[in-house]
């Protein structure tokens, strides 16, 4: 029996560390994929396309793919929200990010909503998912 106990102690431990291994390669994935889609706006907006709202909604597909791709990867507890960044970042990116709001928060810093820090809430609260 304490073969056997002892095995089962080696296999389940070898179980943990490819499994850790695996999660750590898909956060890295995850994150590498969402820069690289976001480049030149995340972390800092050195490339501000103009439309773009129009720049955002051609790439949620991709995003959509890196999002599901990841999400066997996120703790079951941690779901609903990362579900719930997921959706605010889409509809953000589908509704509220216009060249005319970012035009107006730029014009009226302090009174209107600034979208390009709004965008970087919204990718950051994706990407706290993957630690």
């Amino acid at each position: 029996p304490l073969v056997l106990l002892a095995v089962a102690i080696v296999i389940s431990g070898i179980y943990e560390l490819i499994h850790r291994k695996h999660r750590a390669n898909a956060i890295d994935d995850f994150r590498s994929a969402i820069l690289s889609t976001l480049s030149g706006l995340y972390p800092e907006p050195t490339n501000w396309p103009k439309s773009i709202d129009t720049y955002l909604c051609a790439r949620l597909p991709v995003m959509q793919e890196i999002i599901d791709d990841f999400k066997p990867n996120v703790r079951q507890e941690s779901l609903p929200a990362y579900n719930r960044d997921w959706d605010n970042y889409y509809q953000f990116c589908r509704t509220e990010v216009t060249d005319d709001k970012c035009m107006a928060a730029e014009l009226n810093p302090g009174t209107e909503p600034d979208p390009k820090k709004q965008f970087h809430t919204l990718v950051s609260n994706l990407l706290r998912h993957a630690s």
